[in-house]
C-alpha cells in the first residue's frame, strides 16, 4: 500500500492510497484520514454519456445527493473522474461549501495513461487506486469498500442515469446487501432498470424537499 499526494486542477493537492487487496482497505483509510465506520452513500450512473434532455434531471438527483449526505454526515464514495455524476458531486460540494468526504475510487492503470489533473475531479477529497486495467474494474471496488467505511452504520446506493458500467454497480451493491435506490426520470439505466425486492425506484420529478426526507430515513 502506498499513500501519496495527487497533484489535480488548480494546483489542488489531494491525498491518494494504493491498494492491492481486500485487507488493505482499512489501512488505506486510516492513513487518509478517513473516520469511519460512518454512514456511506455510494453514488452510481452516467458518465459521459448522459444525454442533453437528461442534463437537468440529473443536476437535480445529485443535488439532492449532495444535499443528503451533508446533512446526515455521510461519506460519498463514486467513481472520482471529470465526468457526469462525479464532476456535478463535485461541483455541488464546493459550490454548497458541504464538508462531507467525497472519495473517488480509481483503476490504478488510468494514471499510467492520463496526466491525473486531466482526469480525476478536483473537487473530491480522497483518491482510492485499485488494481485494473480498464473502465468497470472499479465496480466491484467501489462497493467494497463503501461496506468497509460503513461498517455497522447504514449505507446505501444511489443510481443517476448510467449505462453498461452502471449495472454492474447496480449488482455489486446489491451482493452486499446495500439498498440500491434508482432516481427515476434520470435517463437511461435509471429509467430501464428492472425493481426488485433491494431496488426501489424513487420519481426525480417529485419535489426535492420531498425525496431528500424519504432518503433520509433509508440511513437512519
Amino acid at each position: 500500500m502506498l499513500i501519496r499526494q495527487i497533484l489535480l486542477k488548480r494546483g489542488i493537492a489531494v491525498g491518494a492510497a494504493n491498494i492491492s487487496d481486500n485487507h488493505e482497505i482499512k489501512p488505506a483509510l486510516e492513513g487518509l484520514g478517513i473516520s469511519f465506520p460512518k454512514k456511506v452513500i455510494v453514488l452510481v450512473g452516467g458518465a459521459s454519456g448522459i444525454g442533453f434532455l437528461d442534463q437537468f434531471s440529473m443536476q437535480k438527483a445529485v443535488r439532492i445527493v449532495a444535499r443528503l449526505a451533508d446533512k446526515m454526515d455521510a461519506i460519498v464514495v463514486d467513481g472520482g473522474t471529470q465526468a457526469g455524476i462525479m464532476a456535478e458531486i463535485g461541483k455541488q460540494r464546493k459550490r454548497n461549501n458541504f464538508s462531507f468526504p467525497l472519495v473517488g475510487v480509481v483503476f490504478d492503470a488510468l494514471l499510467m495513461r492520463e496526466e491525473p489533473k486531466s482526469i480525476l475531479d478536483a473537487n473530491h477529497t480522497h483518491f482510492i487506486l485499485i488494481p485494473g486495467d480498464d473502465w468497470g474494474d472499479e465496480s466491484a471496488w467501489i462497493s467494497k469498500i463503501a461496506t468497509v467505511i460503513a461498517g455497522n452504520e447504514k449505507s446505501i446506493t444511489i443510481l443517476v442515469n448510467g449505462g453498461n458500467i452502471s449495472q454492474h454497480d447496480v449488482q455489486y451493491s446489491m451482493l452486499e446487501k446495500r439498498p440500491v435506490f434508482i432516481m427515476r426520470g434520470t435517463g437511461r439505466l435509471a429509467d430501464e432498470i428492472t425493481l426488485s425486492l433491494n431496488v426501489t425506484a424513487v420519481d426525480i420529478s417529485e419535489g426535492s424537499g420531498k425525496i431528500l426526507e424519504y432518503l433520509e430515513k433509508k440511513l437512519l
